[in-house]
């Protein structure tokens, strides 16, 4: 079978994974070791890091669902390159401060607004507008229906 690239560039979640109690001092200030990347399914993924990478806890901290997951993946990563960690096989693992733990946070925020996926699109004002003419034109055969005066009905003449 040959082998073929993986196309990120499509539909997909962007996460932010905590190695929970694996963090430290680094001069002076303490740090939370996080994964930034992508996945079509994060908790797939957050399974396949507990069979694969060092025996600890990891919790998915964030998710955003974008359009395209590797353009935003790049740009989260591309944020934080001064907390990137130099790994082999691996340029998904940070070591964020407070502050920068708080920035990664704001920065799902507003990559989620600026490129995630509406779960309900707009409705096309051609649409509206339509619907909202033909209730008008039903409300016009009802209202005529409504106010024709009565027939006379033949009157029946009594039996004496």
């Amino acid at each position: 079978m040959a082998w073929t690239q993986r196309n990120d560039s499509v539909p997909g979640y962007c996460y932010l994974i905590e190695a929970v109690g694996i963090n430290g001092i680094i001069p002076g200030r303490l740090v939370r070791r996080c994964k930034i990347g992508l996945s079509k399914n994060p908790e797939m993924r957050l399974d396949a890091l507990h069979s694969s990478q060092p025996p600890c806890d990891y919790v998915i901290l964030k998710t955003i669902f974008v359009e395209d997951m590797a353009s935003v993946e790049d740009l989260l990563h591309k944020d934080f390159k001064h907390c990137n960690i130099k790994l082999n096989k691996s340029r998904e693992w940070f070591d964020l401060s407070p502050l920068d733990f708080w920035r990664v946070q704001m920065a799902f925020n507003r990559y989620g607004r600026e490129y995630g996926l509406r779960k309900v699109k707009p409705v096309p004002v051609r649409a509206v507008v339509g619907g909202l003419v033909a209730l008008l034109g039903i409300g016009i055969l009802i209202g005529q229906v409504v106010r024709q005066e009565p027939q006379p009905q033949a009157e029946v003449e009594s039996w004496k």
